[in-house]
């Protein structure tokens, strides 16, 4: 996962911010949604225009799947976005 400055952020880290999104941590959640930003942002273009009302909706989205993660569960969050892991 990229970060600010093009760093990984260990998988502890974000596990940590998303348990304290989770419990309302309202900061956790903030650093969670800069983290997605690139990719909510990629995602809301249509035809090459960026649409603001689907930027939202995705954000909405994330914050969403955030509440619901079961952090027992690796690919729960793909699931919820109705992204494939590729990787497997």
């Amino acid at each position: 996962r990229k970060i600010k400055g093009g760093s990984i952020m260990e998988d502890e880290k974000f596990v940590e911010l998303c348990k304290l999104s989770k419990a309302g941590n309202k900061d956790a959640l903030n650093k969670l949604i800069l983290i997605f930003k690139p990719l909510l942002y990629q995602n809301s273009m249509i035809d090459g225009v960026f649409d603001e009302d689907l930027y939202q909706e995705l954000n909405i989205k994330l914050i969403d799947c955030i509440k619901k993660f079961d952090f027992n569960c690796k690919d729960e969050i793909l699931s919820c976005l109705d992204i494939k892991n590729e990787e497997k």
